[in-house]
């Protein structure tokens, strides 16, 4: 019979300034989000199902659960940024005719939010790439960097690359 972990565990073992696979995931999502939301600047405000609804609620309740065990501010804002987006789409989604007249704001405040959760996760990610436990077989025995950190590290360069690369050459479409 398994044991059901406790929130502080649960925070041990999926911190994003302590795991780097955790941070890795956060960067990952957050950069296809913020692609998501630079492509879809220029498209209409869509029409919601009542399965899209059931499922949001589904996911903010874990987000908020998740929300509850992390600590640490940087964490939470990231998960915050990601429940307020996803208010914001359902709401948006479901009551389009009183956000017709700001869609546009609708739509530049979800990018804006899933740049900001990037940039947080970039940082969690830098910070446990920093940290001595990403890799424990020598540790101590250099200051400099670790040979795990340096993939990790370029992950997170390659990322911001690609993103300034398609804001800066690919035009909006109005």
């Amino acid at each position: 019979m398994s044991r059901r972990l406790s929130d502080q565990e649960l925070h041990e073992l999926y911190c994003p300034l302590k795991n780097a696979k955790s941070a890795l995931f956060l960067v990952a999502s957050f950069s296809i989000v913020a692609f998501v939301s630079w492509k879809g600047l220029h498209k209409p405000l869509g029409h919601r199902s009542l399965v899209e609804l059931l499922f949001a609620i589904l996911v903010a309740a874990m987000l908020a659960k998740v929300l509850a065990a992390f600590t640490c501010f940087r964490e939470r804002l990231a998960v915050g940024a990601i429940i307020v987006s996803l208010v914001i789409g359902v709401v948006a989604g479901f009551v389009p005719a009183a956000f017709s007249k700001h869609a546009e704001m609708v739509k530049s405040g979800k990018l804006a939010l899933s740049l900001l959760g990037l940039l947080v996760s970039l940082t969690m990610l830098v910070q446990s790439a920093r940290n001595p436990s990403v890799d424990t077989s020598n540790a101590g025995t250099s200051i400099g960097w670790k040979p795990k950190q340096i993939p990790i590290l370029a992950v997170a360069a390659l990322t911001l690359l690609v993103l300034g690369a398609l804001l800066y050459f690919l035009p909006f479409r109005q």
